[in-house]
């Protein structure tokens, strides 16, 4: 009879606590509405903006492989246009992808220093993002081609780190253009023994075999030991 009793008047002093409070708890429960609205509206206008972005992305992609078919290409007219597109979307997570290919289009109009200071200023802002070894990668192998001894150097070191990096989801790559690099320089031993481990790392590969090692394997006629 005291466990009624007790339940009774606790549910009173609810019932109580909520007439006497409707007009605060009709406030609360509507702005958590508006704040779940406001919630999922953004959620909407993102997906909305990155839609667009990989539109606008996609048709610059085709007109990039388009023009390189050209025997006269305007990449200055394309190079416009991605740094329009750039601007558009500043926002959007396809940004880097954005940059490059700006990257592409000044490597083709012999404009080197500009495209490093754009890598870099890529680079610098994808600090732990899952892709910036690709863009390091580029910028390693845009140094190795320089005149200046100290920048090749920079970029065979960065190349090396990158070909040696098991956390580097773009390793199989920088280990092919490690050894192609030694490969050029008539150092035959070193590329045998960095390509010997991409196609040795490649071995148990099913689902996504490297196209670098099976190149590799190609040009030596290296086996998986």
């Amino acid at each position: 009879m005291a466990i009624q009793n007790t339940t009774s008047s606790m549910f009173k002093n609810i019932s109580d606590f909520v007439n006497s409070n409707t007009k605060q708890l009709c406030v609360l429960f509507s702005f958590f509405l508006l704040l779940i609205g406001l919630f999922f509206a953004h959620k909407l206008w993102v997906a909305q903006r990155e839609r667009a972005a990989q539109y606008d992305f996609s048709v610059l992609m085709t007109e990039y492989e388009t023009i390189l078919q050209e025997k006269n290409p305007e990449w200055s007219t394309l190079l416009e246009k991605f740094e329009k597109n750039y601007e558009k979307h500043s926002h959007s997570s396809l940004l880097p992808y954005y940059l490059g290919y700006k990257v592409k289009i000044l490597l083709h109009q012999d404009k080197r220093d500009e495209a490093l200071t754009v890598l870099n200023s890529a680079i610098a802002d994808m600090v732990g993002s899952p892709i910036i070894a690709l863009y390091e990668m580029e910028r390693a192998l845009i140094q190795l081609d320089s005149e200046n001894d100290e920048e090749q150097n920079n970029g065979l070191q960065a190349l090396k780190t990158l070909a040696f990096d098991t956390h580097n989801m773009f390793r199989d790559g920088a280990q092919y253009y490690l050894g192609n690099y030694y490969w050029a320089h008539d150092d035959i031993d070193q590329a045998r023994e960095v390509w010997q481990k991409l196609v040795d790392e490649q071995r148990d590969e099913k689902m996504a075999p490297s196209p670098w090692a099976q190149q590799v394997q190609e040009q030596l006629a290296l086996t998986v030991v």
